[in-house]
């Protein structure tokens, strides 16, 4: 039986293969899904700093223990949504004053 591959938007490489796919197996149960602004911050979803609809020029970040790793001075890029070119390199302020992440 043959196996279809499925190859990973960021590298172009079998996800089976790369790091990103690596990173999808051993993503724990109820990991916590950011955004990523137009100025490379990322937010929790429903921060008070984007009050529209439009997500146009935003990005996803969904890696384990993102929110952790930024705040240590990790860049992380962007695993989806309409600019996944985007590399988060910080955290909102507001998210890190209002949650109790």
């Amino acid at each position: 039986m043959m196996r279809l591959m499925s190859y990973c938007p960021l590298c172009d490489m079998d996800r089976g293969q790369c790091v990103h796919g690596l990173t999808d197996r051993q993503r724990p149960a109820g990991t916590e899904r950011l955004l990523i602004s137009p100025t490379n911050l990322a937010h929790f979803p429903g921060c008070d700093h984007k009050d529209d609809d439009d997500y146009s020029q935003w990005a996803e970040l969904d890696l384990p223990n993102a929110w952790e790793r930024l705040g240590n001075g990790e860049k992380l890029p962007a695993t989806g949504g309409a600019r996944s070119d985007r590399i988060a390199n910080g955290r909102c302020k507001d998210c890190v004053a209002h949650g109790p992440w």
